[in-house]
């Protein structure tokens, strides 16, 4: 596996509301920001066009002044009018190629994944990372009212350890994962994780955010002294 992308290491913070009413999505990347994640994903399922545009140009300044990159979901075109703004794709969005070719060089493209086969057809592609998910649970990810999937089985810990020892880029689990799971989640080998729930539904988000960001790091380190 090669590390890739720096940046694509550690927690990855994903500012998402959908299952978190009275929380803003500024409010959740703030959380991240402070807790030092060095990718950020803005996602605003149910959200228009308009709604998303204002509230990237409140929150790249603060991602720029923290180190983090920032991508957003979904939706290369609007990502290509902020500079440095890069996109995750879903299986079922617009191709990585064609995403590459709207954002250039030098942005972050991530890409889901939910089988071996997916990740190592990422081989082929222009993209940084691979998401590769649900490890535990997908509900997280489908509690948006526009969201009419059935919420994928888990795939497990046996699948994300395959999968990371056969990429050759970053891969960041994603999919239930919470300070309960995450430990067994980073003996995987991973070199990142994603959560929603565990920071969106928390008392509070900043404590839950460093606590996981924190557990990711020391992980991390262990492995590389070793």
């Amino acid at each position: 596996m090669s590390l890739g992308d720096p940046h694509v290491q550690g927690l990855y913070g994903i500012a998402d509301i959908s299952g978190a009413p009275g929380r803003t999505e500024l409010e959740l990347a703030d959380a991240y920001l402070a807790a030092g994640v060095t990718v950020l994903q803005l996602r605003m399922k149910d959200a228009s066009r308009e709604e998303v545009r204002g509230v990237l140009t409140e929150l790249l300044p603060r991602a720029h002044s923290a180190g983090c990159a920032l991508v957003l979901n979904d939706d290369p075109g609007l990502a290509a009018e902020f500079p440095s703004v890069g996109v995750h794709l879903g299986q079922g969005d617009m191709s990585p190629v064609e995403a590459r070719a709207i954002l250039g060089e030098g942005r972050l493209i991530g890409w889901s994944t939910h089988c071996l086969a997916d990740v190592r057809s990422a081989d082929q592609l222009p993209i940084d990372y691979v998401g590769f998910g649900p490890v535990f649970s997908a509900a997280g990810k489908h509690l948006s009212a526009r969201d009419r999937r059935e919420p994928m089985a888990p795939l497990g810990l046996a699948s994300l350890s395959h999968v990371v020892a056969a990429a050759t880029v970053p891969v960041v689990a994603i999919g239930g994962i919470d300070s309960r799971t995450l430990p067994a989640v980073m003996e995987t080998g991973v070199c990142s994780v994603a959560v929603i729930s565990a920071v969106s539904r928390a008392d509070d988000p900043r404590h839950a955010a460093q606590e996981l960001a924190d557990t990711v790091r020391q992980h991390l380190t262990l492995t590389k002294g070793t």
